[in-house]
C-alpha cells in the first residue's frame, strides 16, 4: 500500500497549530506524541464535550458573585413576567419573544442557584468567542426580537385605547 500520510509532516503542522492556537496546545502536543510513538493512540469512542461552569454573567462578567446575579436574574425574571401577563397587550410575536427571554433566564437561574454558576458548553470553532449555552441563544435572539419588534412598532397589539391618556 502506498504510503498516503507522511508523519513528519503531520507532526510540523501540529506543532505549527499548537503555537497559532495556545487554547488547544495540549490537544495537539498529544497528536505530536502519537504521531512520534511516544504515546499509543487512543480510539475511544467517547465523544470529548466542552464544559464550562461559568460563576459570572455574559463574558464572565461580575465572576464569582453568584448570589447578587442570581438575585438581579430573579428580580428582571419577576419583571418580564409581569411584563408578559398583567400589564402589556403583546402581540403574539412579543409573547413569543418574552417567552424566549424567560424561559432562558429561568435557565440560567437554575444553573446558577443548583451548581453554583451556569453550564456553559457550546463552542464555536470557526472563531474565536466564549462558550455559551442554549439559553444564552434564547436570551440574545429574544432580545434582538423585542427591540425590533419594538422600533417597528410590532411589540403591542392595538387595544383601541389612546396612547397618552391622562386616566
Amino acid at each position: 500500500r502506498p504510503k498516503i500520510l507522511n508523519k513528519s509532516h503531520t507532526a510540523l503542522f501540529a506543532r505549527r497549530m499548537a503555537q497559532l492556537d495556545p487554547a488547544h496546545a495540549d490537544e495537539f502536543k498529544a497528536i505530536i506524541a502519537r504521531l512520534e510513538g511516544k504515546k499509543d493512540a487512543s480510539y475511544a469512542l467517547a465523544p470529548k464535550h466542552t464544559h464550562y461552569t461559568n460563576t459570572g454573567a455574559a463574558f464572565s462578567m461580575l465572576s464569582g458573585h453568584t448570589l447578587l446575579l442570581a438575585a438581579v436574574s430573579s428580580a428582571l425574571l419577576c419583571l418580564i413576567t409581569y411584563m408578559i401577563f398583567a400589564r402589556m397587550h403583546l402581540s403574539d410575536a412579543g409573547k413569543t419573544a418574552y417567552a424566549a427571554l424567560l424561559g432562558g433566564g429561568i435557565g440560567n437561574l437554575i444553573d446558577r442557584l443548583l451548581l453554583g454558576g451556569v453550564t456553559d458548553y457550546i463552542r464555536l470553532l470557526f472563531v474565536r468567542f466564549p462558550v455559551f449555552n442554549l439559553a444564552d441563544i434564547a436570551i440574545t435572539l429574544s432580545a434582538f426580537c423585542l427591540f425590533f419588534l419594538t422600533l417597528t412598532g410590532k411589540l403591542e397589539i392595538c387595544t383601541g385605547e389612546e396612547h397618552g391618556s391622562d386616566h
